[in-house]
């Protein structure tokens, strides 16, 4: 054997580095004229993916095209941006309507300008004025058994197929051993600041209009306790368990029927506000269950007298 012929035997194993799938130089010798451009087309693609494959930064995959990084990038800034916005309007609602009831926090406008000033100067002489009746603005019931169970309401709202939903101004008074009845007023009308809390209650038996009821148990004794109250009572939210706490109490006594009992009388100042709560009296079985109409004041009531 020649010296050249051992050379080539030598260097006929070794595999040129593209030839993946086994294809070498002499397989390509071998092969015929029509298949020879094929061969070379297939080493030419495994070349180009091996280059691509070290330009990448990990040596793996395609590179990311820079107009497709882009685009990302600008898809994201503006989803921060409307997440930021969306925060910002969260905290914006949060903050600047955190109080719904903010109106009841608000000071009664006076609008008895100069009446006050006018009557301390002696120069006017005042006209007598009839006591002013006020209905309670608020009549709801609590449940000591049941503390914290809602006030009901609208309990005499009713549907009219012509003209919709009716909400009547009818007021309840009901009081048992397990049922509490808080009312609130406010005094409004200008010099008449001294008040008197009745009951107002029919006979037995009385006819009265449609709406209106009455049943009591005569022998009835009834504790009458002042609330602290500095702002008008949620009847949404009030229960026996978030009723305000009593102050005081300011009565203890019998009711009686076909007219108007006293149960305390105290100052009114204009715009002032006033919370009671009406129990049965310690150790009795007492029970009265009370609803007025739009035309009847049944119930406990508020009478506003002259000062001036």
């Amino acid at each position: 054997m020649t010296h050249r012929d051992v050379e080539y035997e030598e260097l006929l194993p070794k595999r040129d580095s593209v030839d993946s799938d086994g294809i070498g130089p002499s397989s390509l010798e071998e092969e015929g004229p029509s298949t020879k451009p094929w061969r070379w087309y297939r080493l030419f693609k495994q070349d180009k993916r091996r280059i691509r494959a070290d330009r990448s930064p990990s040596g793996e995959g395609e590179r990311i095209p820079p107009l497709l990084l882009r685009l990302a990038t600008a898809i994201a800034l503006v989803a921060c941006v409307d997440l930021f916005a969306l925060a910002y309007i969260a905290h914006m609602f949060r903050t600047v309507f955190e109080d719904k009831d903010f109106a009841s926090n608000l000071n009664y406008a006076n609008p008895y300008i100069g009446l006050k000033e006018l009557y301390e100067s002696g120069t006017v002489n005042s006209s007598e004025i009839a006591p002013v009746l006020i209905r309670p603005r608020v009549s709801a019931q609590v449940f000591v058994d049941q503390p914290n169970k809602l006030a009901p309401r609208g309990e005499h709202d009713y549907w009219d197929e012509t003209w919709g939903m009716f909400y009547p101004d009818e007021k309840h008074l009901h009081v048992t051993p397990n049922v509490h009845t808080i009312v609130q007023f406010r005094a409004i009308d200008f010099g008449m600041e001294d008040c008197r809390l009745v009951f107002t209650l029919p006979k037995l038996g009385a006819s009265l209009e449609d709406h209106a009821s009455f049943s009591m148990d005569p022998s009835s004794r009834f504790d009458v306790f002042r609330l602290a109250v500095d702002r008008p009572i949620d009847v949404k939210k009030l229960s026996y368990r978030t009723k305000p706490k009593p102050v005081e109490k300011i009565a203890t006594l019998h009711a009686q029927m076909d007219g108007d009992t006293l149960i305390h009388r105290f100052p009114c100042p204009w715009s002032s506000l006033h919370v009671f709560e009406v129990a049965c009296a310690e150790g009795s079985e007492c029970m009265v269950d009370v609803w007025s109409s739009q035309n009847t004041t049944l119930g406990v009531n508020m009478y506003q007298h002259q000062t001036i």
